[in-house]
């Protein structure tokens, strides 16, 4: 992904990276100067760049807070150990750690806002995959969506805010996303009111209707909320417009931004006479979507002891243990559930200096809260979870005494089961299948297994077989449960006896388990089936080999190790 830099080209871009939660370097280019910044995860990281005067060392020595006197000595051990300036500093005790990350998030910081103002260059984006290690990465005291607050307000032009903010008569709304709706960034006065006034039931234009200042100022502040992902456009029509003259806004207020080019003017917004007088934009951010006073308040060591047991505990409940309601939770619950836990353990919790080290733990607990809400927010999908828990359940036969015959009112015939909708059922396995696949290649085993189960009983065809073998290749991952893997490929070459796969994935535990007789045949069959399959050809080498002793079953983690 490559471009032309342009004011209001880049807030735009940076959203996507945070939202889709990417990984890779966002090049910088113009004339001589180059810019590198990290993304991990929708995170930045670190950043590089060609420029002198826009290092480490130099930024810190124009900011104040490192003398040329310290930084020409550092420079000298950089050059003779071949270190990282940082790293020097922290040895040479200049910088301690949390002055290190402020440092680095003071540089990144520096580097973006310096190519926010560009007025022409280009851009690309370098894709990696963010199970590679990098040498440079870092917790920053940085956030993305602070950064792309900062991009939308250096955008002058009020005709490019506009031409961004695209049909404001469309209705906003706060995201439904919990990654994008609790994210910690600092709004201003501004921000905190238009926040507040989304509800999804005025359109945009109604909502810079009802602002007491600036147009320019208002647009700005939505197309900024609108970038972070904080807020979104509803697909639903706004509300009609009053006819009668005795409901419109009083011309005092109706100050409404004029319309891009083209657009047809509309009248005051609806309900305006009843509504009460606009008070100043508040400084705080409206309560329903502030942090709660109890969690801020938390010390450190509490929240981190909060967040470990959370995460110790993840991959040992079911999904409605893991939000914390009970099996008979109605929809509303479920959502309530969710939302209250997400916002608690959302991953911009990273940026507290004394959480920074739990990054991968806040991320793995929320993404565990997003497939449980996933699955049980689909009856479908629910009521697989809910078979399996009773199935599981040991059964427990309970004698009371036998009641006195009564008289009773004939019980009501049950109400027919809602039929069964094939296409429905389609979509449910293949968005589990899509979603299972991610959390598989970010090793998130359990969470693809509690995806994958519910639906075992709602696919068909070859589906079916894709569900199961990468719920047997889940399986793998624990040694406990390898037993599972093994019967449900049995499964898959009962129904498909040609599935190249699940063949070869039942060898190589057959030859891991020591059975080698029966993994040399599955070999043989993989190869009957695909005649030039290079894995098997070099097990089968391997078995021809003299037998080795036994080794311990650890080996299973080789199974289906990454390329």
């Amino acid at each position: 992904m490559n471009g032309a830099l342009g004011e209001g080209v880049l807030p735009g871009f940076l959203r996507g990276l945070y939202v889709e939660r990417r990984t890779g370097l966002l090049h910088f280019n113009r004339d001589a100067e180059r810019h590198s910044v990290r993304f991990l995860k929708g995170s930045i990281v670190h950043a590089r760049t060609n420029v002198k005067e826009d290092r480490l060392g130099e930024t810190l020595v124009r900011k104040g807070l490192l003398s040329a006197a310290d930084l020409k000595r550092a420079t000298g051990f950089v050059l003779r150990d071949k270190k990282r300036l940082g790293e020097v500093l922290q040895q040479l005790g200049i910088l301690d750690q949390d002055k290190l990350e402020d440092a680095l998030a003071l540089q990144v910081r520096e580097i973006l806002l310096k190519v926010f103002s560009w007025p022409d260059g280009s851009y690309a984006f370098e894709e990696q995959r963010a199970d590679a290690p990098v040498e440079d990465d870092l917790t920053l005291k940085l956030s993305t969506g602070e950064m792309i607050l900062e991009a939308v307000r250096l955008v002058r032009d009020p005709d490019v805010v506009r031409y961004a903010l695209g049909d404001i008569d469309r209705v906003l709304g706060q995201s439904p996303d919990p990654l994008l709706r609790f994210q910690k960034i600092t709004l201003t006065p501004t921000d905190g009111y238009v926040l507040s006034r989304a509800d999804g039931t005025l359109s945009a234009r109604e909502i810079l209707g009802l602002m007491p200042v600036p147009p320019e100022d208002t647009m700005r502040s939505l197309l900024g909320l609108l970038c972070t992902g904080t807020l979104e456009y509803l697909p639903v029509p706004p509300k009609k417009q009053a006819k009668q003259e005795s409901r419109k806004a009083p011309a005092a207020r109706g100050r409404v931004p004029e319309p891009a080019p083209g657009a047809p003017a509309t009248a005051a917004p609806s309900g305006a006479a009843v509504a009460e007088r606009p008070r100043p934009p508040s400084a705080s951010v409206p309560p329903a979507e502030a942090a709660s006073a109890v969690d801020e308040q938390k010390a450190p060591s509490t929240r981190r002891a909060e967040i470990l047991a959370a995460y110790d505990r993840i991959n040992t409940k079911n999904h409605f243990e893991v939000l914390g309601i009970q099996p008979g939770a109605n929809d509303a619950q479920v959502k309530d559930a969710y939302f209250r836990l997400a916002k608690r353990f959302h991953p911009d919790t990273h940026h507290d200096p004394a959480l920074a080290d739990l990054r991968d733990q806040l991320e793995a607990v929320f993404i565990r809260l997003g497939a449980a809400y996933d699955v049980l927010r689909n009856p479908r999908t629910r009521a697989g979870h809910e078979a399996e828990l009773a199935a599981r359940a040991p059964r427990v036969t309970v004698l009371r005494p036998q009641a006195p015959e009564v008289a009773r009112e004939p019980e009501p015939a049950p109400s027919p089961a809602t039929p069964a909708d094939p296409a429905q059922d389609a979509r449910a396995v293949q968005e589990a299948l899509r979603k299972a696949q991610y959390y598989f290649e970010k090793d998130k085993y359990w969470d693809a297994i509690q995806l994958l189960e519910p639906v075992l009983g709602l696919a068909e065809g070859k589906p079916l077989q894709r569900v199961r073998v990468l719920l047997s290749k889940a399986y793998l991952k624990n040694p406990k449960w390898v037993k599972q893997a093994e019967q449900t490929l049995q499964t898959v070459i009962r129904d498909d006896p040609k599935n190249v796969e699940a063949n070869f994935l039942l060898g190589t535990i057959y030859k891991v388990s020591g059975f080698r007789s029966r993994a040399t045949h599955a070999f043989q069959r993989v190869l009957e089936l695909e005649a030039d399959h290079e894995q098997a050809h070099a097990e089968l080498a391997e078995l021809a080999l003299p037998e080795q002793p036994a080794r311990p079953a650890g080996l299973l983690r080789k199974i289906l190790k990454k390329d």
